[in-house]
């Protein structure tokens, strides 16, 4: 039904520029209007998930940080990193998904509609630091679990020493960023190039008419 509308809409149009179209391009038509809500084009679904998992995190930490407090623990600082990255990256992704409102970009004239995919694909990359670094905080709590179920007085020795652990959160961090660059984010990469690519076509082919 969607489609059917759509395609009535790009009827309406037959005079208007490559430029100026609507967004219904066959190129275009499979990945945008049969699958909006895939491929990375339309990331609600994706953005939404991740702000309720980030906001039940941030919950979770300002509960964290209350018990801290109470009890003068040797977490507080950590506590208050965590908090810090979870609060922006909560920012970060409620902007984005404003931004990336659907229907706005269906109405979009179809160069600057590319241009609009281009940004929101390029901060949803970005996005992936914000990823990387939550799970380098997660996964030294982790590793901190395990070592005291192990060795109670190695994690005791551990989780008083802010330095080790901020060394050791880098290194996971990182090493969390360097494995979705090489997993998840080069897709993404390969969309915005081609998104970019079509875009600067459709622009060349105005200059030279």
């Amino acid at each position: 039904m969607e489609l059917k509308k759509l395609l009535q809409h790009w009827n309406s149009f037959p005079e208007v520029s490559m430029e100026e179209r609507p967004v219904l391009s066959s190129d275009l038509e499979k990945i945008v209007v049969k699958n909006p809500l895939s491929d990375a084009f339309y990331l609600r679904k994706r953005l939404l998930m991740r702000i309720a998992v980030i906001s039940c995190l941030l919950l979770l930490n300002i509960w964290q940080l209350h018990q801290q407090w109470k009890m003068d623990g040797n977490d507080l600082h950590m506590q208050c990193a965590l908090f810090v990255l979870l609060t922006f990256s909560l920012y970060f992704h409620v902007r984005l998904l404003l931004f990336a409102d659907y229907p706005t970009l269906l109405a979009l004239p179809l160069v600057n509609f590319l241009g609009k995919l281009e940004i929101i694909l390029d901060k949803y990359i970005f996005s992936f630091k914000f990823v990387s670094a939550i799970s380098g905080f997660y996964l030294l709590s982790l590793i901190l679990l395990l070592l005291s179920r192990m060795s109670p007085g190695a994690a005791e020795s551990l989780s008083s020493n802010d330095w080790y652990k901020g060394l050791i959160l880098i290194f996971l961090a990182v090493s969390t960023d360097i494995l979705l660059l090489n997993t998840i984010i080069p897709r993404y990469r390969k969309l915005l190039v081609t998104v970019r690519k079509y875009r600067e076509g459709i622009n060349v082919k105005g200059q030279n008419k």
